[in-house]
């Protein structure tokens, strides 16, 4: 049998979708949960919720399909709940902005978009859904992420390294042990004797990434003019959970702004009780089904 082509891989998320209701995707391999009563809830009662706010962070696990669904419905709902909606993604870079906003408006086809705006290696399965609704009602997407070359020269130079260059983020805060400690933990660092210059390097360069995104949601917001929107911005889980990484960074910037933290958990057991580290992830965590082998 072929391998769908990503036209008709789409079509067939838009079948699925006409089979949701407002309780979120039948079916599937998930369930909500709100991390301050601990129980869980309808995906449809937690858009409710999510667009209360002024930014709505969908931490995911990158490759998981079920996670992917989980953000296509949720975007889709808080458009019918927040119509200003601007949707902001990891997954671009800012130096493409303008090769996105030309796609987005028609001036360009897809072939040349992808051809140059460098998308990741999962967009067509995963990313391309929610970029064509936003094209097809007309959604603003924003190209948050530093440009990858930037962020490399800040893991082997320092963050004197992009001082005053353009795409790179005005500042890039470090302070921040409690993230330090996550970020050195996931590199395989524990212990205070494990920390060097080239552990600090590499932390400097996650947090100009999460600079630079903070810096791009924040924008939006300088630019408004008259209701403020509502921004959901995609990124791994990393970036956003325990309000630390990007949403830590966009609080400093933008403190009178709402922000919400979804994240993603994979897991056999999508019914249980949330451990003590996922209640303290997020607003919200969705469990999904691990992604097939």
């Amino acid at each position: 049998m072929s391998t769908p082509t990503p036209f008709v891989r789409l079509a067939l998320v838009s079948l699925l979708f006409t089979a949701c209701s407002s309780v979120g995707l039948r079916g599937a391999g998930y369930m909500t949960y709100d991390t301050k009563s601990g129980r869980s809830v309808e995906l449809g009662s937690l858009c409710d919720e999510l667009a209360r706010h002024d930014v709505v962070f969908l931490g995911e696990e990158h490759d998981n399909d079920v996670g992917h669904r989980l953000q296509l419905w949720t975007l889709t709902r808080l458009f019918e709940l927040r119509p200003g909606l601007v949707l902001s993604m990891e997954q671009f870079e800012a130096d493409v902005q303008e090769l996105l906003d030309r796609y987005l408006a028609g001036k360009i086809g897809e072939e040349e978009f992808l051809a140059t705006s460098r998308p990741w290696g999962n967009y067509a399965e995963h990313y391309r859904p929610m970029v064509e609704f936003a094209r097809r009602h007309g959604i603003p997407v924003i190209a948050a992420n530093i440009p990858r070359p930037l962020a490399r020269r800040v893991a082997y130079g320092g963050l004197e390294r992009i001082g005053g260059e353009n795409f790179g983020p005005w500042d890039a805060w470090t302070d921040e042990p409690e993230y330090l400690d996550l970020f050195a933990e996931a590199m395989g660092r524990h212990g205070q004797e494990n920390r060097d210059e080239g552990l600090e390097r590499w932390f400097a360069a996650q947090c100009s990434k999460d600079e630079k995104m903070a810096e791009s949601i924040a924008a939006v917001f300088d630019r408004e003019n008259g209701e403020r929107p509502l921004v959901v911005h995609l990124c791994g889980k990393f970036h956003s959970d325990k309000h630390l990484g990007s949403v830590s960074r966009l609080a400093r910037h933008k403190p009178e702004l709402s922000l919400a933290v979804v994240s993603m958990n994979s897991d056999k057991r999508i019914r249980r009780a949330l451990s003590a580290d996922e209640l303290s992830r997020g607003d919200f965590v969705w469990l999904v089904r691990p992604q097939p082998d």
